[in-house]
């Protein structure tokens, strides 16, 4: 089974929390789900 990151967001929210972590302390930044990011850290600043 092959899971896309975005499709990854949807289906296992903390694996993909742990994977967007750890690919921002890799520098890894292309890899990146921005839109679902940007959505979390914007829900962030709504509460």
């Amino acid at each position: 089974m092959n899971i896309t990151i975005p499709n990854l967001y949807d289906s296992d929210y903390q694996l993909w929390l742990e994977n967007t972590i750890n690919q921002l302390r890799r520098g890894d930044f292309q890899s990146v789900d921005w839109q679902n990011l940007l959505e979390e850290l914007a829900d962030l600043g709504k509460s």
